[in-house]
């Protein structure tokens, strides 16, 4: 029986990843279906296709055949989004967005966190990334370095992730453990502007990038490289899955009329995605 439910799953569409749009749609048109069927006196079928039209969409996110292709576009052209399915806080939360306001090591305490060209600038300087014209390769002696590091903080509860981020950003910036926002991550507080959120996925390997990079880069380079660096994954820091680059439409996402799906990193296995190629 339990292989027979694994088999209908569609992890892609349910759990975290469950697509409300495509799970609205479906009990509508699901309920819509079954109290006509009701009213013809049809009784028995229609609680017959309630029953299993619930399961499936419990079960695999959607009854009908490829709603994740057009329940995202029909919502998209609402005047408002009832399903707030909008890119969350935590969708880009990083280190990187934690004001440097809050560091003391600062002299103008308006001072930005260093820009692309100047992390770049000081990763090449230790040698942590090469440089073959446009394209940038780890390496191979830090990539070892951060993939121990990312295997110990795998093994991390929140609240343990919580205290190495804690560690790893300004005396003034406050961490917290969350298992309340769309994604349970950990929350960066500066008291300058809107907290941080960092889903699991993000955290592990930017958490693991600052203790890597420890002794090879300043402080605020360290924080700021690790969303960049996550373009450079080659395994899953959740399962250890080999990576793939793909542009396929990811549930919930609306494109432009003409335009295409942004390629994105992400892991096969666990379907987390931990880059988006711009």
């Amino acid at each position: 029986m339990n292989s027979l439910l694994e088999k209908l799953r569609r992890p892609e569409y349910t759990g975290d990843n469950r697509c409300w749009p495509c799970t609205i749609t479906n009990t509508a048109l699901l309920a819509g279906v079954t109290g006509l069927l009701w009213l013809r006196g049809k009784r028995r079928t229609a609680t017959a296709l309630a029953v299993g039209g619930l399961a499936a969409i419990g079960l695999r996110g959607y009854l009908v055949p490829y709603t994740p292709s057009f329940a995202p576009e029909l919502t998209a052209k609402l005047p408002v989004d009832p399903f707030d399915h909008g890119e969350s806080p935590t969708a880009t939360g990083s280190l990187a967005d934690v004001g440097e306001s809050a560091s003391p090591d600062r002299d103008d305490a308006g001072e930005q966190p260093p820009d692309g060209e100047e992390v770049l600038a000081q990763l090449g300087e230790a040698g942590v990334v090469e440089f073959d014209g446009e394209d940038v390769r780890l390496d191979e002696d830090f990539r070892a370095d951060w993939r121990r590091e990312i295997e110990a903080l795998r093994e991390r509860d929140l609240e343990g992730l919580a205290a190495v981020a804690d560690g790893a950003t300004p005396p003034a910036v406050d961490v917290s453990a969350t298992r309340e926002a769309v994604e349970p991550g950990i929350v960066l507080d500066s008291k300058a502007g809107s907290p941080t959120h960092m889903r699991r996925a993000y955290a592990i390997p930017e958490l693991a990038a600052t203790r890597a990079l420890a002794g090879r880069v300043d402080d605020d380079v360290a924080r700021a490289a690790g969303r960049p660096l996550r373009s450079l994954l080659q395994t899953c820091p959740l399962c250890d899955e080999e990576l793939i680059v793909t542009d396929a439409k990811c549930c919930g996402e609306t494109v432009p009329t003409g335009g295409s799906p942004a390629e994105k990193l992400m892991c096969p296995s666990c379907n987390a995605r931990f880059f988006t190629f711009e």
